[in-house]
């Protein structure tokens, strides 16, 4: 399994609009202290989430999402849904897609959402249906996603209503994608544990980076390191298993080259950054 991390942070670093001491230091660095709104990418064929930084990620690195042939929603927030941008799929639009039509999995609160939003735009629902499949999903339930299997547990965020992380197995690989969430409860080791899920990436929401301000719907590295350790101890993680923090914020005071040695020394981690390709 070969993963693609586009995109790593929350409001983007730099900020739009901002001027605070991360986001101008951020610029001034340059490199990978500049954050896209956050988007993974699996096999070329698996996206998580779809913000209006698509088409920018893929530029980034080089490639299309013309070979894009299913992608995961987290939630309806627009900086990891924004449907609009779907639009550019129509026939007489884009040409030579690997699969007619593209596959996408939210949840229902994602999916009432996104109705509203073609209702809104006047779209044609026929023409619409020949480019997408829409498939609403629950959490703590398991399904095929192509040559995937993907488990959907509940995020703990906002007030947008259903909010999902995922594990996704292929080969007997698994990866844990766990972002835009706060500390989640035990009820998601348990039901892991019942299922004989073991991970070998666990990749963590790091909103707060080495911080504790009152957020409860994001994570600190510290609370990464929490549930790492929780994983660890109900024997949830391979041995060797790769532990990852993303999706960062300017309010957490940080750039990426003081958030990779922080993560490291102090809590056992590796920071991702857009375009780090991690392959299982």
């Amino acid at each position: 399994m070969k993963l693609q991390f586009l995109g790593t942070a929350a409001e983007r670093i730099p900020a739009m609009f901002c001027a605070c001491d991360t986001c101008r230091r951020a610029l001034a660095a340059g490199g990978r202290n500049i954050m896209r709104r956050s988007q993974v990418l699996i096999n070329d064929d698996l996206l998580i989430d779809f913000s209006g930084d698509s088409y920018s990620n893929f530029i980034n690195v080089g490639k299309t999402l013309s070979n894009v042939e299913h992608v995961l929603i987290t939630h309806a927030h627009d900086d990891h849904f924004t449907f609009e941008d779907f639009f550019s799929r129509f026939e007489g639009i884009a040409y030579n897609v690997r699969t007619e039509k593209l596959r996408i999995y939210l949840s229902s609160v994602a999916y009432d959402i996104m109705q509203k939003c073609i209702t809104a735009r006047g779209l044609d629902k026929k023409s619409l249906g020949k480019r997408f499949e829409f498939i609403v999903v629950e959490p703590y339930t398991t399904f095929p996603v192509g040559k995937y299997t993907v488990t959907a547990l509940p995020a703990v965020h906002a007030s947008c209503g259903e909010a999902l992380i995922y594990l996704i197995e292929e080969d007997g690989k698994a990866f844990f994608y766990g972002t835009d969430t706060g500390f989640f409860s035990e009820e998601t080791d348990a039901f892991l544990a019942r299922e004989g899920k073991k991970i070998d990436l666990l990749c963590l929401d790091c909103t707060k980076c080495d911080n504790e301000f009152n957020y409860y719907v994001h994570m600190s590295m510290s609370e990464g390191r929490r549930i790492a350790d929780r994983f660890a101890e109900g024997g949830l993680l391979k041995d060797g298993a790769a532990l990852y923090y993303t999706h960062f914020s300017h309010n957490g005071g940080m750039i990426y080259d003081e958030l990779a040695e922080v993560a490291r020394s102090k809590y056992g981690f590796a920071v991702t950054y857009d375009g780090l390709t991690v392959t299982l």
